[in-house]
């Protein structure tokens, strides 16, 4: 979790979109805000997932993704973070979802568990009921939604079948890693993870 000095102008969905979260991530983690709507400047707030903070499972539903790793898993490139699926509710989700996917014929070294848990921590904070209303996206009647923020044109295009629910956490991570896929070779080719790995902070993709 990092810092934030609130500056004139901002707003929490301003500061929210900036930072990949969400106004509801931004609300529970800073108790202090009593209406989204209010905010000062000169105020601290703390941002979500600033420092891949995804902590043991405690039980709580989307939250729980230990990032921590284990040995390196074997395909898995090695510019990119390694280890075993993260434990945790989240952990379970991207687990079954990378059986789909393999069952598919997703090559395992395209899909990093270790990397699309930290998609998913940036993009939604674990939520599966995650949806940004105010990007150009949502002005563009198509707002993201779900654990890795997927736009419903995108998942349609990249979802597999019978896995048709933009809400159902397995079936955003099938349809999010498809797309990463895609576009950008692997999970761990995305830019925000990459930014990542670099040090540059991470960026939508």
């Amino acid at each position: 979790m990092s810092d934030y000095r609130i500056k004139s102008g901002d707003t929490l969905s301003s500061i929210a979109q900036r930072n990949h979260t969400t106004v509801d991530a931004l609300t529970k983690a800073n108790k202090q805000i009593k209406d989204p709507n209010l905010i000062f400047a000169g105020d601290k707030l703390k941002i979500p997932g600033g420092k891949d903070d995804f902590v043991a499972a405690s039980g709580g539903k989307g939250k729980g993704v230990n990032l921590d790793g284990g040995a390196p898993t074997q395909g898995t490139q090695k510019s990119a973070p390694v280890g075993d699926v993260p434990k945790g509710q989240v952990g379970d989700w991207i687990k079954e979802a990378m059986q789909k996917l393999s069952a598919a014929g997703v090559p395992a070294d395209k899909m990093n568990p270790q990397d699309i848990a930290r998609i998913i921590q940036h993009e939604s904070s674990g939520d599966p009921n995650a949806q940004n209303n105010w990007d150009y996206n949502a002005a563009a009647g198509h707002p993201s939604i779900g654990l890795m923020q997927t736009i419903q044109p995108t998942f349609d295009a990249y979802k597999l079948p019978g896995h048709d629910n933009i809400r159902n956490p397995v079936d955003n991570i099938i349809a999010g890693v498809r797309y990463s896929i895609a576009r950008y070779g692997s999970v761990s080719n995305v830019p925000g993870i990459q930014g990542l790995n670099k040090g540059s902070g991470y960026v939508g993709y």
